[in-house]
């Protein structure tokens, strides 16, 4: 039987917001979306990053060690990822497992104690994480490109610096985590086989959280710089471009640019690859995606060349999305549109992928994932194309990071 997407259940936990979508079968996915992300660091960029690490290194009760004892013997590991907006702890669970999967999840949410020798030891860890990003050109580019076009706030590497992680103290992660990591700033949705009713009486006896404050306020975030910008490495072996673009906020508005980026982007058959890869030859690595946060967001568009190449390459990246504004043909619609119901189909048959894309998009106020292919439908060609000739009209920064 196919799977399909629907509206979640949506019922409080207290001040959690709580989500469940039913999927037949032995299995439950659990993910928590924490409004908790880089963006919230403050003064000490890295903050939120440094506190997904000291979650698992030891609670009120128990240490790093019988923590992963604990997530192993559900059968399930433990996962969690800090964006730029939030902070995402997921695990999957047997239906029958779900009570301690959830007390497990509180334990390291509400009552990491973050030990200062373990501090120090995930200090080190990160700072190889930071030094191996910077071995890696790509993501040079993106970060430096990423910090020119946005302000402090959001333009920050979301792992810090190394010099903002030595001026990091335990304390300070402490007071991130009680501050941030409070029900009212989580939305925890359960996709799988368990029933709303064996949902609610878990939560009940196992996500119990402290008294906490209320949601903290978020920082709102602005473009700073736009244009043109060149950045320097001597050991890159090749040029890397970024092209950042801001889009439009409205849902549907968001809906129409994506699918104008898959005739525009980086997939075999769109405009960019067919361009750069095949007809010039320019470089390998071609990609299109369309990032969307609380309050921002972009397009960013990469490609990569022989650093002789870079002003072709800057030209013919400015061509191909400049002449699209000129139309598309109806079978480069109609490719777009297929690729996102494929992506929708393989969302479907995933517990973890619908638990998050539940979870993250409440948090951010985006409408439901079961919105999406009724209002993919609803698009016109007139629509998919007025959406990329105001894509070409917002603010841009193309950026290059060459030797």
């Amino acid at each position: 039987m196919r799977a399909t997407l629907r509206e979640a259940r949506s019922f409080r936990h207290g001040r959690l917001r709580v989500l469940h979508d039913p999927i037949p079968g032995p299995l439950t996915a659990i993910a928590v979306a924490v409004a908790a992300g880089s963006r919230f660091d403050g003064r000490h960029p890295g903050l939120a990053h440094m506190g997904e690490h000291m979650i698992f290194q030891g609670t009120q009760r128990f240490d790093q060690a019988e923590l992963n004892r604990r997530a192993a013997h559900l059968g399930g590991d433990v996962d969690a990822e800090t964006g730029h907006d939030d902070m995402t702890l997921t695990i999957e669970v047997f239906n029958e497992d779900v009570e301690p999967a959830l007390e497990l999840l509180a334990e390291l949410l509400f009552r990491s104690t973050v030990p200062a020798e373990r501090f120090a030891k995930e200090r080190r860890v990160i700072a190889d994480e930071i030094r191996a990003r910077c071995d890696d050109p790509a993501n040079v580019a993106y970060e430096r490109a990423w910090a020119r076009f946005f302000d402090p706030a959001l333009g920050h590497p979301i792992c810090g610096t190394i010099a903002s992680l030595r001026a990091m103290r335990p304390s300070t992660v402490r007071h991130f985590l009680r501050r941030h990591l409070v029900p009212s700033n989580m939305v925890l949705c359960a996709a799988g086989g368990i029933s709303a009713r064996a949902l609610g009486h878990a939560l009940d006896r196992a996500f119990v959280a402290p008294r906490s404050p209320p949601r903290p306020r978020m920082q709102r975030t602005r473009i700073v710089a736009t244009g043109r910008a060149g950045f320097r490495r001597h050991d890159s072996s090749q040029a890397q471009l970024i092209r950042l673009a801001t889009a439009p906020h409205q849902p549907r508005a968001q809906l129409a640019l994506g699918l104008a980026l898959d005739v525009v982007g980086a997939d075999p058959d769109a405009r960019l690859f067919q361009e750069l890869r095949e007809r010039l030859g320019l470089g390998y690595d071609v990609s299109a995606d369309l990032e969307i946060g609380i309050g921002w967001a972009t397009t960013v568009v990469t490609a990569t060349c022989a650093h002789e190449d870079t002003g072709r390459l800057r030209t013919a990246v400015a061509r191909i999305c400049g002449d699209a504004g000129a139309g598309f043909d109806p079978d480069e619609v109609v490719r777009a549109r297929r690729k996102v119901r494929h992506r929708l189909a393989r969302l479907a048959d995933s517990r973890m992928d619908r638990a998050l894309t539940h979870a993250a998009r409440a948090l951010t106020g985006r409408p439901s994932i079961s919105t999406v292919a009724p209002g993919l439908d609803r698009l016109s060609h007139d629509d998919v194309e007025a959406a990329w000739q105001a894509h070409l009209r917002a603010p841009t920064l193309t950026a290059v990071l060459s030797a």
